[in-house]
């Protein structure tokens, strides 16, 4: 979706003296100020968050009570013109952010204002490369979400029914505007490689295969009949209103982007890395800051990832040389001990007490990934809920075979507890600032859920020296996928190159060249869950380094879970003050 890209990166200074005293002198200046800034971030809130049908949906499920009634159903729009306009709205708030008196502000609202000062000074260095980004792309793109997403749109009372039968036409423009931005594309040379394009086009024919049964009409279906409160007439009425959406716009909308997509093949002029664009190296260098939310240049990050494998290397070496057995156990392991995806949250929401905050109460269904999506889609993902209904949480598996249970172990916690689930309902449960639930840091997001799954390896019941030797693994690979993604992409490895670098690590040409065409597809993908969890890990080596037997992991995670989604420069700044107090 065309979301306006107010990004992040910003670094703040706190003083312990605004931390304990911030609030005490309030003037009455200094609250008409702090009132106006609430005004403001809740009116940019309100404006950003019904700029599509789809995200309102998924961000509030009571927007009456934030004064949004009566909306047109709507996409948002995608293009040029919208990515232009995007920029004016982001200057615009920018220029009204700062005309704010930081020191009047709260300690709470002055986070809140670096945060957006800089996620909005970030986005409008995009403006720059408007036709390097896209919208499509195998496992992220829209074409492969869009299904889910629709799927799983929140149905809390007739209207939303109603207003989900509305958005469902609005799929074939939308489409339509993705085309021509393709097509834009292609004319300045920057259309993605064919097999890229290939991929797409096989994902959305399978996708569409079989139109009558497609998963948009049979789940809708299942949903209708089991929501309370509707009438025989009324179901039927609405599934064959929903019926002929999808038959009618939604699967020709697939079909109009396969037939864009095929007669557009062959117009890349590029087969490699975005280092080969004109202005590929310096869009991708914004594209890691604002995806891995780490204020470090692309050398710190190389030198970061290089660390990280080389230490990871040596650890593997060192517990082998201890357990001369750890390899045979290594190779032999088939299976967690528990398998069940429910008893796995269970287990793992109960099993994090000793060194997290007690979750929060809340339901989360376990739902499997559609056949005709499987193929393309990740191994699991975790939607979030809106901001003012988070009980109801569901987690999607991408298969239910029991080879494919049996590894899920680890997966879950990344997807559940202690990962998004958990981490994303403690910070609403903290109310704050509206805007902040609506500003992307996939860095943080993902770089928590991957230091908690590692984590995990040490609760899923299994030896304590196969379980570290399964984390410093998956570890070294993951770091492996990132380094190699900047080397495609910002010191324009070529495809020997890469597979050069990565065949040691994996042992087959044939899954080397995988990886290097892996890589090619979605630019920086990685980079969020390798960079973000070494942020993390940084933070914890440094709290640990300086207060030594003070230090304590629960309070260590508390603090992480208190600040939220934010850059990892604002965080560490944040945790001198926390070390300092802790110190104390």
């Amino acid at each position: 979706m065309c979301k306006k890209l107010i990004k992040l990166l910003s670094i703040v200074i706190v003083s312990l003296c605004l931390v304990l005293f911030g609030i005490a002198c309030n003037t009455p200046s200094e609250r008409k100020q702090q009132e106006a800034f609430n005004q403001f971030t809740q009116n940019l809130f309100i404006q950003e968050v019904q700029s599509d049908t789809l995200s309102l949906n998924y961000s509030l499920a009571y927007p009456e009570k934030y004064g949004i009634d009566d909306t047109n159903a709507t996409f948002g729009g995608y293009g040029i013109t919208c990515m232009k306009g995007d920029l004016v709205d982001s200057e615009n708030y920018l220029d009204s952010l700062l005309s704010y008196d930081y020191d009047s502000l709260t300690s709470k609202q002055q986070l809140t204002y670096h945060i957006l000062k800089e996620y909005l000074q970030e986005s409008l260095q995009f403006g720059d490369y408007q036709y390097y980004s896209d919208c499509l792309g195998p496992t992220t793109g829209i074409q492969a979400q869009l299904p889910i997403l629709l799927a799983e749109y929140s149905f809390y009372d007739k209207k939303d029914i109603e207003e989900y039968l509305n958005l469902l036409p609005c799929v074939k423009k939308y489409f339509q505007e993705i085309i021509q931005y393709e097509r834009e594309k292609s004319a300045k040379g920057l259309f993605m490689n064919d097999r890229v394009a290939s991929q797409i086009i096989d994902q959305c024919e399978a996708f569409i295969s079989d139109p009558v049964n497609n998963f948009l009409i049979t789940y809708f279906n299942q949903r209708i009949v089991e929501y309370d409160g509707l009438t025989a007439k009324e179901i039927t009425h609405y599934e064959a209103i929903n019926k002929e959406a999808v038959l009618c716009n939604v699967i020709p909308a697939y079909q109009d982007l396969i037939d864009a997509l095929t007669s557009l093949k062959g117009t890349g002029t590029n087969q490699a890395g975005l280092y080969y664009y004109e202005k590929g190296r310096a869009y991708y260098e914004c594209l890691t800051k604002y995806k891995t939310g780490s204020g470090k240049s692309m050398q710190e990050m190389i030198q970061m990832l290089d660390h990280a494998i080389d230490a990871g290397i040596n650890h593997l070496n060192n517990l082998t040389e201890k357990d001369s057995s750890l390899i045979n156990k290594y190779l032999s392991f088939t299976s967690f001990p528990i398998t069940d995806p429910n008893d796995i949250l269970a287990d793992l929401k109960a099993d994090i007490t000793k060194d997290f905050p007690a979750a929060i109460p809340v339901n989360c269904k376990i739902k499997y990934v559609p056949e005709s999506l499987a193929d393309y889609l990740s191994p699991a993902m975790y939607l979030v809920p809106p901001i003012d209904n988070y009980n109801n949480n569901n987690i999607y598996i991408n298969g239910h075979s029991k080879q494919t249970l049996s590894m899920i172990y680890t997966t879950v916690a990344h997807e559940g507890y202690p990962g998004h689930l958990y981490q994303c309902v403690y910070f609403r449960s903290t109310n704050p600032a509206p805007i902040r639930n609506i500003l992307n840091f996939t860095g943080y997001d993902e770089g928590w859920a991957t230091y908690v799954e590692y984590y995990s390896y040490h609760l899923a019941g299994i030896d304590e020296n196969l379980a570290d030797f399964l984390e410093t693994n998956n570890k070294v690979i993951l770091c492996m996928y990132a380094r190699a993604d900047i080397g495609i992409h910002y010191e324009g490895w070529t495809r020997k190159e890469s597979t050069d670098y990565i065949l040691p690590y994996v042992g087959e040409a044939d899954i080397a060249d995988s990886i290097y065409d892996t890589l090619l597809e979605e630019p920086a993908i990685y980079l969020p869950y390798a960079i973000g969890y070494l942020e993390i890990e940084e933070l914890r080596q440094e709290a640990e380094q300086k207060l030594g037997k003070k230090f304590n992991v629960k309070a260590f995670h508390k603090f992480l879970l208190d600040i939220g989604p934010a850059q990892f420069d604002v965080i560490k700044e944040y945790m001198e003050v926390w070390i300092s107090n802790q110190s104390k």
